[in-house]
């Protein structure tokens, strides 16, 4: 191989333990102090300015790359596009969360909760679906639909988010109910919803159904890139040393 490759670092393939990210969460009637709430709230902020740098590099990536359709490109656009999925669903469900958790009126709160809850049941059913029409609609099918261009370990690993998913998506209503009064103003049904007393630590450990499945699926995704990058690499290798071997032919 050339020097120039000699120390180039291929993206390492990361085995997971994907099932830590789906352990169910409890809530332990612990109530946080105002100096808690304070660091909590701190630490999503931090988490937020964070994660929100990288919307710009992606939708600047799925612009650029609009009008290339080869069978790489397509590829790509697919994953990019759903990784923005999942970081957009992250982010607006910590801030739902951190404005919950700062509102100091009742009627705030109870609005917030149940906004809250609509992202939580939203999120789920666009990434993996409730049943088999809205399933077919999801992120997660998106991706299936490329998982033949993939090694086997991606394939592996793909199989057994699945698994989690489909189990996760059976283990409760999701907040259906909330889902359907909020954005649609049933305005009875949504009273007595809202009436429901509210216990802010179980409504953030709700949340954290939806996140850890999410950051799941983004370290998936972060393989699934590594992946693209080694075979960019691997491209970039054999082009280099066609041209080489032809610049030797050449001048011989």
């Amino acid at each position: 191989m050339n020097e120039e490759f000699t120390d180039i670092q291929y993206a390492p393939i990361r085995e997971y333990k994907y099932a830590q990210w789906f352990n169910e969460v409890h809530y332990n009637r612990k109530t946080l102090s105002k100096s808690e709430c304070k660091e909590f709230i701190s630490v999503i902020d931090d988490t937020i300015a964070q994660y929100s740098e990288g919307l710009p590099l992606i939708a600047s990536i799925l612009e650029d790359t609009k009008e290339q359709h080869d069978e790489y490109h397509e590829i790509d656009r697919t994953v990019v596009s759903v990784y923005l999925f999942v970081l957009f669903t992250m982010i607006d469900s910590m801030v739902a969360g951190k404005y919950f958790i700062l509102a100091d009126l009742d009627y705030d709160r109870r609005f917030m909760r149940g906004k809250l809850f609509v992202i939580l049941n939203e999120g789920f059913k666009k990434l993996y679906g409730f049943n088999m029409k809205s399933h077919k609609k999801s992120e997660w099918n998106r991706l299936r639909l490329i998982m033949k261009y993939f090694p086997e370990v991606i394939n592996r690993q793909y199989q057994e988010l699945t698994y989690l998913l489909e189990k996760q998506s059976h283990t409760s209503s999701w907040w259906k109910d909330e889902r359907n009064y909020e954005p649609h103003l049933d305005t009875e049904k949504l009273y007595k919803s809202r009436q429901e007393e509210i216990i802010e630590s179980k409504v953030m450990m709700d949340s954290l159904k939806l996140f850890n499945t999410l950051m799941a699926v983004s370290n998936f995704l972060g393989n699934v890139h590594a992946c693209l990058f080694n075979f960019l690499l691997l491209e970039n290798i054999a082009e280099v040393n066609y041209r080489n071997d032809n610049n030797v032919i050449s001048n011989m």
